[in-house]
């Protein structure tokens, strides 16, 4: 997790822009169902007046100093519970990270790091992970942490909505000895660690509402106080005896508490729809997600079965300029479908196919896309027609979030500039993917949460949840078990998915962390997780 812009900073490229001097700011600046978003399910806030809308170029109040910070306090939305296994507040979540730990965490270079796995081994055929735990670990009721709890916690994220689809290949989880974990999969993996940053709760815990972990801080009294018993010798993110729970509904809530210093530690999406713009003195450091917003086709349709002019559209859009202009730089492009901050990101492949006009130009004229009737408008030829047809069609997009809605809209504008003639249609979520399902669509603007190894199968496979538009397809799926089999073997995946236009990738979200002056050192560099440094990790 890297610092990313202090208030005081803020301010100060905020009057020089006043003073007309340059200054580059640009520099510094959700389910597998690409629909809603996770953010706004979690903060959803009703009836926001036009003055309440978030502002990211608000001005901060600067301090020259800042007063320590004596006592700690997090948001609880309290509708949304605190189970690991299902609760999708962003800030809840928080609060379970230092309630719970996994067995692994997942780093922001994407990069599997042991928290109560000591280390692993990989079978010869790569369908068996063991994982071999740390001993004299104990859970908040005072139980002992062995392997029996870690086959508990496995076969019961497989069956929830947050963790399960990630585990779909896990056919068998045992316990051959008290700190042995074997995981037996139904697809080679090297990486399977990656999947296994999930909360270990005891042994048949899973029907309480928050069931003991295993963290630095226990729930009692309605807030969080640290647990004496906890196995690590470092210290935790915050280190307080106690950490205060301010029950909180809305977005503006929270930014009211935070302002007040009754919540010193925010994650929030900043291009969520129930984002409130925070104006205090504060420390803003990004979080990068598995989120991805891309382009997808109906391959079924007449103009976009043509995969030469699908393969174009990579060439014709903007990223850089939707991340900085609607994006407010919480993103970040990326021309292949997985995050730019992983090892198997190609940056010389991603170039290949980032925004190009003249390779654009050179990919319809290989395609034989052109204006044929000389209207302004580019036509493909039909070989089941036996006629060209205009290169033109519907691009939908799910209202629920507005800076979504705004992406999308540009990249219409993109390409239209370009010869498309394109309609947007943003449409409520239930309706949105009624058309996904059914198919009633041209192109659509999606957005997945991906797991951390950037599994694509659910696009390819035939009964996959992100198969939209007939993209089924045996050959990427074969290339998608290539790349579980050895997480590095993703070249060939990623041309292909770009040549042919099967997506089009567009951005990977981030998520930001607020935190009051001088509360946090900085907090530490892993998804979905706030853990302290590992001193002893390899």
């Amino acid at each position: 997790m890297k610092r990313r812009l202090c208030a005081c900073l803020a301010l100060t490229l905020a009057l020089a822009l006043l003073c007309g001097c340059a200054s580059p700011v640009g520099s510094f600046l959700k389910t597998l169902f690409p629909a809603k978003d996770q953010s706004v399910a979690a903060q959803q806030e009703a009836g926001r007046t036009a003055a309440d809308q978030p502002s990211q170029q608000g001005t901060a109040v600067m301090t020259e100093t800042f007063s320590e910070v004596k006592s700690f306090g997090l948001a609880f939305q309290q509708e949304y519970g605190l189970h690991p296994y299902d609760c999708e507040s962003l800030n809840n979540r928080v609060i379970l990270s230092f309630l719970y730990e996994p067995l692994f965490a997942v780093t922001n270079s994407f990069q599997a790091e042991p928290v109560l796995a000591e280390r692993y081994a990989v079978s010869d055929d790569g369908t068996v992970t063991t994982v071999y735990l740390h001993s004299g670990v104990s859970f908040h009721d005072g139980t002992s942490f062995t392997a029996k709890d870690a086959v508990y916690s496995i076969r019961t994220a497989m069956g929830s909505n947050y963790y399960g689809a990630r585990l779909r290949f896990v056919t068998e989880v045992t316990a051959p000895e008290p700190y042995v974990l074997n995981i037996t999969t139904s697809e080679a993996y090297e990486c399977l660690p990656l999947l296994l940053d999930i909360p270990i709760i005891r042994d048949g815990s899973a029907e309480l509402e928050s069931p003991p972990g295993t963290g630095p801080y226990r729930l009692a009294d309605g807030k969080l106080q640290r647990f004496s018993r906890w196995w690590q010798k470092t210290d935790p993110l915050v280190s307080f005896d106690e950490i205060a729970l301010t029950p909180v509904v809305t977005s503006a809530d929270i930014r009211d508490n935070f302002e007040y210093e009754t919540v010193n530690l925010v994650l929030s999406d900043p291009n969520s729809s129930a984002y409130a713009g925070f104006h205090s003195d504060y420390e803003l450091w990004d979080q990068t997600t598995t989120v991805m917003q891309y382009i997808g086709y109906n391959i079924g349709s007449n103009v976009f079965s043509n995969y030469g002019l699908r393969g174009a559209v990579t060439y014709a859009v903007d990223r850089e300029k939707i991340v900085s202009e609607v994006m407010s730089g919480f993103a970040m492009p990326s021309t292949l479908p997985c995050s730019p901050n992983s090892r198997a990101y190609d940056v010389k492949l991603a170039n290949s196919f980032a925004y190009d006009p003249g390779s654009y130009d050179a990919q319809l004229e290989s395609a034989a896309v052109k204006d044929m009737d000389n209207d302004g408008i580019l036509d493909v030829y039909v070989p089941s027609l036996g006629y060209a047809l205009p290169v033109s069609g519907t691009m939908i997009v799910c209202s629920s979030s507005f800076a979504r809605v705004q992406a999308a809209s540009a990249i219409v504008t993109m390409l239209n500039e370009r010869g498309f003639d394109l309609k947007l249609q943003s449409m409520e979520y239930s309706d949105y993917k009624k058309a996904l399902l059914s198919g009633n669509f041209d192109l659509y603007y999606g957005e997945v949460r991906l797991s951390p190894n950037f599994d694509l199968s659910p696009f390819f496979g035939a009964t996959g949840t992100l198969n939209y538009g007939s993209l089924a397809d045996g050959t990427m799926m074969n290339l998608c078990s290539l790349a579980l089999v050895n997480s590095g073997n993703t070249y060939n995946l990623y041309k292909r998915v770009c040549e042919r236009g099967y997506i089009t990738p567009v951005l990977f979200k981030n998520f930001a962390v607020y935190t009051t002056r001088g509360a946090v050192s900085e907090p530490s560099d892993y998804i979905d997780w706030f853990l302290p440094a590992r001193t002893d990790a390899p």
